[in-house]
């Protein structure tokens, strides 16, 4: 039972993963903003494409956290809490103006993402709280759930900026108003942690000395958690993209917030219940369950709406499957937190590399439903026959 308390108690770095999935969902959600404001003289298709690898380059980096730490540990960062680090972070963008050149402008987006995603990811690893040694996030239920708060405030955040202004206005600068809000929640963190809480927020990075990015050997039996993170990023587009893809498309890119709640719902409850039943045999139940599933829906025509809204369900079963496998993954592993972390931003990297090419191919093409159920079906039976014969 006190174990159980420990796990649900809120801890001080429990704000990061929130702040991560509101990044994403807010930056996200504003594509069609940048687009115009930055490359209002290209195809409004093909600037968004762009704007997304601009900004999804802050997930790709994280495989590099370590080796730029090493660079942070020999400045004056160091001294600095993560908290008002990453406020400053999300205030550059604001200085960008239409007169700035498109190179210029990039550039300054591409700086910052690669900064927010170097400094989010060793958030996520051990800390110094008051100069004592805190240990790292581990990567459980309460992590994915507080990410997927992120996720939704953000959401949120955007209907509200979108309803109460213009198109144009936007369009013309208008979007900084979501780095305003985004820069005055962190700084309300910031505030709160150091005035309330009394706690000073620190990298630890005489914990990280000695540390080396080396998850690939792992790779094979969690890779797989790049679907969960692609439908987040289906989410946090959903905005907009419906509307700038393929015709075709668009009932299925319409990934809505009832989708991503029933992913963290059906994992709320169904992580408790596989540790009870074991971590091993939860894990080969998931594989063979999805395996089975969408191998026999692969041979069916998905024309109507209805085929389209259960694929998207089980895309959300899928996800809380595959989020659930791999937190008992890595309780099997027992590792220690940084390595698990490492292992994520493998994964997220693989992620950020292949989703423009995930995007180029929705807005252009017309997506087949049928090779989705066809490639979970590989995938999933090949992650099951590793873990038969890994044991």
């Amino acid at each position: 039972m006190n174990s159980k308390r420990k796990n649900l108690q809120f801890n001080i770095n429990d704000f990061i993963p929130f702040i991560d999935g509101l990044d994403i969902s807010v930056n996200f959600s504003i594509i069609i903003f940048l687009s115009s404001f930055l490359l209002g003289t290209y195809d409004t298709r093909i600037a968004t494409i762009i704007l997304s690898s601009v900004l999804i380059f802050s997930y790709v980096i994280r495989i590099f956290d370590l080796q730029f730490s090493k660079l942070i540990k020999n400045s004056k960062i160091k001294n600095l809490n993560i908290f008002l680090i990453l406020f400053f972070i999300y205030l550059i963008p604001l200085i960008i103006q239409e007169d700035f050149s498109i190179i210029f402008s990039i550039f300054i987006f591409i700086v910052v993402r690669a900064l927010l995603g170097i400094f989010l990811s060793l958030s996520n690893r051990n800390l110094l709280v008051n100069n004592q040694s805190f240990p790292g996030n581990k990567l459980d239920l309460k992590y994915w759930i507080i990410f997927s708060l992120g996720l939704f405030v953000g959401s949120f955040l955007h209907l509200f900026i979108n309803e109460a202004f213009s198109n144009e206005f936007l369009n013309k600068g208008g979007w900084k108003i979501m780095y305003v809000v985004v820069s005055l929640i962190i700084l309300f963190v910031y505030i709160l942690c150091r005035s309330v809480l009394k706690k000073d927020v620190r990298f630890d990075f005489s914990s990280l000395a000695n540390q080396y990015n080396n998850p690939l050997r792992e790779l094979s039996k969690s890779f797989i958690v790049f679907i969960p993170l692609t439908c987040f990023f289906l989410f946090s587009l959903s905005n907009w993209l419906p509307k700038f893809s393929n015709p075709e498309n668009l009932y299925f890119l319409n990934y809505s917030f009832l989708n991503l709640f029933i992913t963290i719902l059906i994992l709320f409850f169904i992580t408790p219940l596989a540790k009870l039943v074991g971590i091993r045999r939860s894990m080969i139940f998931f594989n063979l369950s999805i395996f089975m599933i969408a191998f026999v829906l692969s041979f069916l025509t998905h024309s109507s709406s209805y085929s389209i809204d259960f694929l998207k369900f089980f895309l959300s079963l899928v996800s809380s499957f595959t989020l659930c496998y791999f937190i008992l993954y890595l309780e099997s592993k027992k590792d220690n937190d940084l390595m698990s972390v490492s292992r994520l931003n493998l994964i997220m990297s693989i992620s950020g590399l292949f989703f423009p090419f995930l995007l180029y191919y929705s807005i252009y093409f017309v997506i087949n439903y049928s090779v989705i159920y066809i490639f979970l079906s590989i995938v999933y039976f090949i992650n099951y026959i590793l873990i038969k014969k890994n044991g």
